[in-house]
């Protein structure tokens, strides 16, 4: 992957970084249709009210766009003291927050904005393996773990303020988009827990830690703000107790015929979408010599992932609404360790995920979850051949995917120094272009690879083909980041606008944790920027 290799098609520079790890990125060249910046805010000047959200969403994403074609970015790993592998991470809805597991046992949570501790939950007898955050609540959050529970902590306390114990260690869990039931993946199960928190003890930990409770007469600015979170959070709570009250506390949603491997609940401005990635029976198909694909090329197994789509409302959540007939969609062979190996964006109309096909090999696909053209491929990247893809996930704005790699897969041609490879790639994701033809771009990754325009259908019996059609090339990849590091998982943060002070972070199989930012100067003192 170096800058200076003869025939190299891409322009590669590495930023000199006090940091372990270096980046390279990628310009992106492509023709853009939408109006100059100045235009854009001239618009928003002279524009009506009504029209102004439309165009300040232009800009926004004309501002992305010039951070993903010239990113300048800095990067950290978060200050953690002591930590096992970093298993999951999480950011709350609103952005200020994002949680971590670790092989320690401990969930831990950091603030975007500083990338500092903010606290430590333990409480869990062995590795928790997934966390969320509530939708509408920072303070609360879930884990679940090998020890077969799954927790539900209030942040500002420390203080687990609910338990629930299953027959099976928990791979994942989901919340409703309303919060008011968790989706709880153990063994062959999918369950909902209608979860109800122990106001009381919550009431006496944030006592015991002099967190403001509602109604206290503390003083000071910090103070009334703590009472006044405190205050919706027991609000909140209460209001849960009156939905959960009368429901089976734990109900069976579906049973599968092999191992859940994750579950998740994604919105779509009009339903509320369930995804459930179970175990596939037979062993990954090793793929033919023609790919050059090295051994124990093969990942250890892989996934079906299947849809449903619900009415908002979770009454509709019961058992004989998740049968084989009622999906809406099935993805045979899916190359996934966790919910992080899948994503729904923002808006709630594109699927995006890594594919293995026994013929062609590994590709990152992305598919309409619209009404009237679900499955729809729209968009496949041929990747290298590498059954290691931890994380897959769609920028804020729904332009470019963020793929996370556990092992290395394409290392770095440097002499002297340790082999690096690319732990991250963004790659960009043209469904404007694609939605108009009804096929993918034509894609490629590596330098050794060749691009094809693979046309991706799906079957009644949920297989895909993937034939060749030759055609030219397109680059895709915006960026990549070169490291030693292994990542278990990467995340964009959710808002596009939170860029300057956290654009997207990784964990890794060492226990550690490296935010970036997007920067237009440099970072600090003595951390040169990158410049094309």
């Amino acid at each position: 992957r170096s800058s200076e290799r003869e025939g190299s098609p891409r322009s590669v520079v590495h930023e000199e970084m006090p940091y372990e790890g270096s980046m390279s990125a990628i310009s992106c060249e492509r023709k853009c249709a939408t109006s100059s910046i100045a235009s854009l805010l001239r618009a928003r000047e002279l524009g009506s009210p009504r029209q102004t959200p439309s165009v300040d969403a232009q800009i926004m994403r004309w501002s992305i766009r010039q951070w993903m074609r010239r990113p300048a970015q800095s990067s950290a790993y978060c200050q953690i003291e002591t930590a096992k592998s970093t298993i999951a991470l999480a950011i709350s809805n609103d952005g200020e927050l994002f949680a971590s597991t670790h092989g320690d046992h401990s969930v831990k949570v950091f603030r975007c904005s500083t990338w500092q501790l903010v606290c430590q939950l333990r409480g869990h007898e062995r590795t928790p393996w997934t966390v969320k955050f509530h939708p509408h609540c920072r303070q609360l959050l879930a884990s679940g773990s090998l020890d077969q529970t799954v927790r539900l902590w209030h942040v500002d306390s420390g203080c687990c303020i609910a338990l629930q114990s299953f027959s099976y260690v928990v791979s994942c869990v989901s919340f409703h988009s309303s919060g008011q039931v968790l989706a709880v993946t153990a063994g062959k199960r999918i369950s909902l827990w209608h979860w109800q928190a122990d106001r009381e003890r919550l009431r006496h930990a944030r006592k015991r830690h002099g967190v403001g409770v509602a109604g206290s007469s503390s003083s000071g600015d910090a103070n009334h703000e703590q009472s006044a979170v405190g205050a919706e959070v027991e609000s909140l709570l209460a209001e849960q107790s009156e939905v959960a009250r009368g429901r089976t506390e734990v109900a069976m949603l579906l049973t599968g015929e092999q191992p859940q491997r994750c579950v998740a609940f994604k919105r779509s401005s009009s339903s509320e979408m369930l995804f459930v990635a179970e175990t596939n029976a037979e062993a990954p198909p090793m793929l033919p010599a023609h790919l050059n694909a090295e051994p124990h090329s093969a990942p250890p197994f892989t996934v079906q992932l299947w849809m449903w789509r619900f009415p908002a409302d979770v009454s509709a959540l019961v058992p004989s609404a998740c049968t084989v007939s009622n999906a809406q969609l099935r993805v045979a062979r899916s190359v996934m360790y966790s919910d992080a190996g899948f994503d729904v964006s923002a808006c709630g109309r594109y699927l995006a995920l890594c594919e293995l096909d026994a013929q062609s090999g590994y590709f990152l696909c992305t598919y309409s979850l619209q009404t009237g053209s679900v499955g729809t491929a729209l968009q496949a990247v041929a990747l290298p051949n590498c059954p290691y893809i931890t994380s897959v996930q769609f920028s804020p704005l729904t332009m470019a995917v963020l793929i996370g790699y556990g092992r290395c897969q394409t290392p770095a041609q440097t002499s002297q120094e340790s082999p690096r490879y690319a732990v991250l790639r963004c790659i960009a994701f043209r469904h404007e272009a694609a939605a108009e033809e009804r096929q993918p771009a034509t894609v490629r990754l590596g330098d050794e690879h060749i691009p094809i325009a693979p046309t991706t259908s799906l079957h009644s019996d949920g297989t895909s083909t993937l034939p060749h059609r030759p055609s030219d090339a397109v680059e895709v990849e915006h960026f990549a980041v070169d490291s030693t590091d292994e990542s278990n998982v990467a995340l964009f943060h959710p808002h596009a606008s939170s860029c300057a002070h956290l654009a997207f972070l990784y964990a890794t199989k060492d226990g550690r944790i490296r935010c970036f930012k997007f920067e237009p100067r440099a970072a600090a003192d003595g951390v040169k920027p990158t410049t094309w």
